[in-house]
């Protein structure tokens, strides 16, 4: 409201301010025509009067009258100079020597000179309020009734334009604050295709991200509460059954307990590892390694792992690659990852092929199983923290869960990207993408 009616105010003021200065113009032109026809009539009666008396004698109360009639200081010297009649009677008798403004007019009569009259213009302060009088008497009113006008309809403007963009605003902060309380149901409906509506749809798209992440986040709270219970339960199992004097503490027994403490520092390990990719401090030792060589030596140390589930490990690469800048530790940990992920994921008989291929300023290292493939509503997670296909979380293929999400983290780490593609039945493709060296 303040915003319309200082626009109101300034185009009102602006508009009336032109319009008075263009009336004094006006008016300053009009007195100057009135100040010469008034001057010339006085000339011819002043010219008249000193022809029939010869001498300016008795003129003063002549001047005087004409002063007080036209409002204005008329001053009469002789061809002396000197002043013979003053409409304020100050200066008679004085040698007079007029200032730059006023009207100064000599007369004479065949070629004699009679006198000289001077005649004061109106000043500028009284053009200047005359005008505004005039201005004000003729459109003041006009102003007046048009600013309450426009006043009426800036006030109904506020009234609907603050319902339609304060009322989404107050929608958008209430909402805002529930979510500050963790209500992540929280929506916006605002039908605006505007500002306002992007707004909205940002805010609602930012809530469905944090309920997911919220949800993500308790889900992982739960994975890992559930990946630690199990070998602590073990653990703690055949040590009461040792302590009992059920189960005799020898070898089988040692190795057992030995199996599920590795288990749990592979688990603590591979969080810690992680959260510092996640955090973007994960510590890289960049090299140029040649990408052939760094997936034979993974596919070495899974053969034995396929042998013994009685998988087909195939190698297809081509006969030159660019090298690649990478922590040689780090992208062979991501090769074994989802090397084992295939192993684990299919059956006896089947087959794991790894290749790999020049692309423009890429190396690009795929991983294919024929194995039993990924549903389609699964992919979008499958490199989530602890995310199972398998909604009971069987614990039979072994792993913490967490392979995944760090060989995402460990791509990107490397300006690179981990993807997937997969069919229900007929097996996936886990694809590697690593920026390659400028020869």
């Amino acid at each position: 409201m303040m915003a319309f009616t200082a626009v109101i105010l300034v185009t009102i003021g602006t508009v009336f301010f032109f319009i008075n200065q263009a009336t004094q113009e006006e008016i300053r032109q009009l007195e100057e025509r009135d100040n010469q026809m008034l001057t010339n009539r006085m000339q011819i009666e002043l010219s008249r009067y000193y022809l029939q008396r010869g001498n300016w004698r008795d003129i003063q109360p002549f001047i005087e009258q004409w002063g007080n009639l036209y409002e204005k200081r008329i001053i009469l010297t002789d061809s002396s100079g000197t002043v013979v009649a003053d409409s304020e009677g100050d200066l008679l008798g004085e040698l007079h020597t007029p200032d730059s403004e006023g009207s100064l007019v000599p007369f004479g009569f065949r070629g004699s000179s009679m006198g000289t009259l001077y005649v004061t213009p109106v000043s500028s302060s009284e053009v200047g309020l005359t005008s505004l009088q005039v201005t004000f008497k003729s459109i003041g009113l006009f102003f007046i009734w048009g600013g309450l006008f426009a006043g009426a309809i800036a006030l109904l403007m506020t009234f609907f334009m603050s319902r339609r963009i304060l009322a989404p605003v107050k929608s958008l902060a209430s909402a805002a604050v529930l979510l500050g309380k963790g209500d992540f149901r929280q929506r916006v409906q605002i039908r605006d295709k505007g500002e306002l509506g992007q707004l909205a749809d940002t805010f609602n798209s930012m809530v469905s991200d944090l309920e997911r992440a919220e949800q993500l986040r308790r889900n992982m709270v739960a994975d890992i509460a559930h990946e630690l219970r199990t070998p602590l339960s073990n653990i703690r199992g055949y040590l009461e059954a040792v302590r009992d004097g059920i189960k005799e503490p020898d070898t089988d027994t040692i190795s057992s307990l030995e199996e599920e403490a590795s288990l749990l520092s592979r688990l603590v390990d591979d969080l810690q590892e992680l959260s510092l990719a996640e955090a973007g401090e994960l510590t890289l030792v960049r090299s140029e390694e040649d990408v052939a060589g760094l997936v034979r030596q993974a596919v070495t140390a899974v053969e034995g792992q396929s042998s013994a589930r009685g998988l087909s490990l195939t190698v297809e690469l081509p006969d030159s690659l660019l090298p690649v800048n990478v922590d040689s530790h780090r992208i062979g940990q991501v090769l074994r990852n989802l090397l084992e992920n295939a192993i684990a994921h299919t059956d006896a008989g089947g087959t794991i092929t790894v290749a790999a291929r020049q692309l423009e300023g890429y190396v690009e290292v795929s991983v294919t199983d024929t194995g039993e493939g990924i549903p389609s509503e699964d992919l979008p997670n499958i490199f989530e923290r602890f995310y199972r296909v398998d909604k009971a979380r069987s614990r039979k293929l072994g792993g913490t869960g967490l392979g995944l999400a760090i060989v995402k983290h460990i791509a990107q780490a490397h300006g690179g990207r981990a993807t997937v593609q997969s069919t229900p039945g007929k097996g996936s493709t886990f694809t590697i993408h690593v920026e390659a060296c400028q020869m």
